[in-house]
């Protein structure tokens, strides 16, 4: 079988000629006779030591090493099917063999050679086999003296590709004689021979061919450069047999005047105006008896006029289609619009092994261009992930990837894309006899830009602030302004959409535009007097809207609202960078630090965070700003105290505590105090945390504030648990817990309940331990919480100690270590001493866990939360 993934192979392509009938005509019967069929062509092809890749419905797919075995095969099947007998009645089988090199994964074959095998045997009618001039070559000589090669000469097939050599395999039982093959030459036609090869866009190209099917005007849409007029072409080439009077390719990029939109058609199908009529008189009359397929490429500057002739062709004819490709729809009745997309491209965390990388659409047509420029290219463990990356920061626009592979013949893929922030003055060379807008990716966006009316280019260019993309409600506030009122913003944005300039995901209800048109965007805005202004409503914006998210964040939609600051995360970081520049710079940012602290407790994201912080307390002018200064610096030492840099929070709170005390604000106060206890607590000062603690606990009291006081008891008594005094601990939990409960704190109720089971597992209380457990699962499941999860994974290690399973207890053990080197978070001291017991515990019985410790360490942190989840429901304390 196949043993390298790029060896040699021959294809062979089967399919019952006529099954559609067949299967119409009596379904039972050719049920039976498809059975029958894959019977014998799976029987043909193991016998001579071929793979059947798959069934195609209608016929196989396999692949031979060698192909003489392919010959061989093939002559047997179409001998099985010779043989009288009712089942094969209706059966008429055409094949076709082709040799080349390609990529193998998950069992399935791709690339060119796959698709021009399956070519070749559409030429072919049924009982007929063809040959490839690459199978012919390696065959002759080895054939059966019985068995000869008629050549047929170089045929164009409808994959538009060069002209291929074609051989028909002749055999003295077979049938000899056949119509002439189903070409390009035969179904007339303009369709022009591609230059290069059609990478990818298999599944694009069935879903628009089961459009075309069952609609009569179908329109590719899609932002310019995303390949529409190739598809368009190979969709035509594909469906030629369908149209007695055949496919026609209209081209209208050149025009400048819509009037000669109906000209330009004319010119095409050779009909002439005739006097007293108008050129679309003319092709009324021309279609109306003819079954053709007229393709409209490139509409969008001539929407109105394509429109308008298109009704009345399609009106005139009723075996009339028109297959359109435009950034703009038709917009007539009975229109049916496929969004052309960007080729699948590597994400980000991508797996870049080669192998893996070779099935990405978008890497084949990098690789394929790249080598036709410097045949000597190869995708290597060194250039694979700056392949990758090109193709990704490319947003797998195929005409950007093809004018980065260009640049392979002078620079190597490293340099390319470590270019590719300047990306319109790299991307420059493209094909000299293409139109001016397909030569540089400047000119091919240039093209969509100049289309746009004056409101249309104000919000475009006023959307590139946003990063990461944008919701109707962020638009209508940030883009709005001057000539454009918010109540505009919604019809310009969906003309925008409509001009595939601007991508929306139905699921979220969030917009986007694509890399690299957010560069073009982006460079006009900053060359506007737009700039300024769109920045400073957008961190206007992300400063209100984080700040509506922070009572949300700790009570019980918490997991819908920290989703929601997912998706703006990169929108939130660039309201921070703006705020160097922004008069209001100082007070946003320490505004967008405190709403946001807890949303980075949860995604452990707390060095993203500090850094943030630190530069909003460092900001020039918030000294000014004495409530604001010195919440800053309490935020930041709270981010300092959560990641263990205890010297530095404790510098920030003491100078907030200072502002505190002269602002006299108790709440300010009382924050304070919570986490210099913390702090002098973990650096070891036990009793000045005690004392911080109780003046904390009383000032709570004082203030009748229930969130205050819950705060103080549950620090109070995590103080009091590591001093061993466990009941007093337990009674300040307990009433911690109540009020986080009356206050539907789900954040902190998990904390509480956490704690409560780290107290029932220090005082052997396994039941009440693996209860409270459950619960604190239950809500984190909710809440989404990873702080949360990985406090599971180390009390449910403990809990596993307590009760003598200590395979389990260094799984999870080992999987909580590593969530933490994950996530950066450090644990208070008394959740420390609790996590380095259960450690001790373990290792003083080495026989009872794995050798070398490490089991657990590489579970993934949903994984790791399956297993505790599952070992909680299905253990029992001993």
């Amino acid at each position: 079988m196949i043993e390298s993934a790029a060896a040699s192979v021959t294809y062979l392509f089967s399919d019952i000629e006529g099954s559609t009938r067949l299967w119409e005509a009596d379904p039972a019967r050719a049920a039976r006779t498809v059975a029958w069929h894959d019977e014998v062509s799976r029987s043909a092809v193991q016998r001579h030591r071929g793979m059947i890749v798959k069934t195609t419905g209608d016929g196989v797919h396999a692949v031979f090493e060698d192909p003489a075995d392919a010959v061989a095969a093939v002559i047997d099947l179409q001998l099985a099917l010779a043989e009288p007998s009712a089942e094969r009645a209706l059966l008429s089988v055409r094949c076709g063999l082709h040799l080349g090199t390609d990529q193998r994964r998950d069992n399935d074959f791709y690339g060119p050679a796959v698709n021009r095998a399956a070519r070749i045997m559409s030429a072919a009618h049924g009982g007929q086999v063809l040959v490839s001039g690459a199978v012919a070559e390696r065959v002759v000589g080895r054939l059966p003296q019985v068995v000869v090669l008629r050549d047929l000469g170089a045929v164009r097939l409808r994959d538009l590709g060069s002209p291929e050599h074609v051989f028909q395999l002749i055999h003295p039982a077979l049938r000899k004689e056949f119509p002439p093959l189903r070409s390009m030459a035969t179904t007339p036609n303009n369709l022009a021979q591609q230059l290069n090869s059609f990478v990818g866009r298999d599944r694009d190209m069935a879903q628009v061919q089961q459009l075309l099917a069952s609609s009569r005007l179908l329109t590719l849409l899609g932002m310019g450069g995303l390949g529409k007029s190739r598809l368009s072409v190979q969709v035509a080439a594909v469906v030629l047999d369908n149209y007695a009077d055949g496919v026609w390719f209209v081209e209208l990029a050149a025009l400048a005047d819509p009037q000669l939109v109906p000209q330009a058609v004319a010119s095409v199908l050779g009909v002439k105006e005739e006097p007293g009529g108008t050129v679309t008189d003319a092709l009324v009359r021309f279609v109306r008896d003819r079954q053709l397929l007229i393709v409209l490429d490139n509409c969008e500057h001539v929407v109105q006029a394509c429109a308008v002739l298109a009704k009345r062709l399609l009106e005139a004819g009723p075996t009339v289609q028109v297959l359109a490709s435009s950034r703009d729809s038709l917009r007539i009745a009975g229109e049916i619009v496929f969004p052309v997309a960007p080729l699948p491209a590597p994400h980000k965390d991508e797996n870049t092994s080669t192998d893996a990388l070779m099935a990405i659409d978008s890497v084949r047509l990098f690789i394929d261009r790249a080598k036709a420029v410097q045949p000597a290219f190869r995708l290597n463990e060194d250039s694979v992930r700056a392949v990758a990356e090109i193709c990704r920061r490319l947003d797998g626009i195929p005409l950007a990837i093809e004018l980065a592979a260009a640049r392979v013949r002078t620079m190597s893929v490293e340099q390319i894309a470590a270019r590719l922030d300047d990306r319109f003055r790299l991307l420059n060379r493209g094909d000299r006899t293409a139109l001016p807008r397909q030569q540089t990716l400047r000119a091919l966006i240039d093209w969509s830009h100049d289309l746009l009316d004056v409101k249309e280019r104000v919000i475009f260019r006023r959307l590139a602030v946003f990063a990461g993309g944008w919701t109707i409600e962020a638009a209508e506030a940030v883009a709005c302004g001057g000539e454009v009122t918010d109540e505009d913003v919604l019809d310009l944005l969906s003309e925008l959409v409509e001009k595939s300039l601007v991508v929306i995901d139905v699921e979220s209800d969030r917009y986007r535009m694509l890399d690299t048109v957010r560069q073009y965007a982006l460079e006009s805005l900053q060359a506007s007097p737009d700039d300024g202004t769109t920045r400073e409503r957008h961190l206007e914006f992300f400063v209100d809207y984080v700040e509506n998210a922070r009572p949300h964040l700790l009570g019980s939609q918490q997991g819908a609202w920290m989703r929601r600051l997912d998706a703006e995360s990169e929108n939130i970081f660039a309201a921070h960078q703006w705020c160097d520049k922004s008069p209001s710079g100082a007070e946003s940012d320490v505004r967008l630090i405190s709403a946001l602290k807890y949303y980075w407790l949860n995604r452990g994201l707390l060095g993203h965070g500090y850094s943030i912080a630190k530069d909003a307390i460092r900001r020039k002018g918030l000294a000014d700003l004495a409530e604001r200064n010195a919440r800053g610096l309490v935020d930041a030492g709270t981010i300092a105290t959560f990641i263990g840099r205890y010297d530095e929070a404790r510098e920030h709170f003491e100078r907030g505590l200072q502002i505190a005390r002269r602002l006299q604000d108790s709440e300010l106060h009382f924050v304070v105090l919570q986490y210099l206890g913390e702090v002098e607590f973990s650096t070891g000062n036990r009793q000045q945390a005690l004392r911080h603690a109780e003046e904390a606990e009383a000032l709570a009291r004082s203030a009748e504030n229930p969130r205050m006081l819950a705060a103080a008891l549950n620090a109070r008594g995590q103080l009091l648990r590591v001093m061993d005094e466990f009941q007093a601990a337990r009674l300040r939990y307990e009433e911690a817990l109540k009020l986080f409960r009356e206050l539907s704190d789900d954040e902190n109720i998990v904390v509480a309940v956490l704690n409560l089971a780290i107290t029932a597992v220090l005082t052997h209380e396994s039941k009440e331990a693996r209860l409270r457990l459950r619960e604190a699962l239950k809500i984190q499941r909710e809440i989404g919480s990873q702080a949360a999860g990985q406090a599971i994974l180390e009390i449910a290690a403990g809990l596993a100690a307590e009760t003598g399973d200590w395979m389990t207890a260094t799984e999870l053990v080992n999987a909580a270590e590593a969530q933490a080197a994950r996530s950066g978070l450090r644990r208070d001291p008394a959740d420390q001493a609790f996590v380095d017991a259960t450690v001790s515990r373990i290792q003083r019985v080495p026989d009872a866990t794995d050798r070398d410790g490490s089991i657990g360490k590489d579970l993934a942190f949903e994984v790791a939360m399956h297993r505790v989840a599952s070992w909680l429901e299905t253990s029992a304390p001993s």
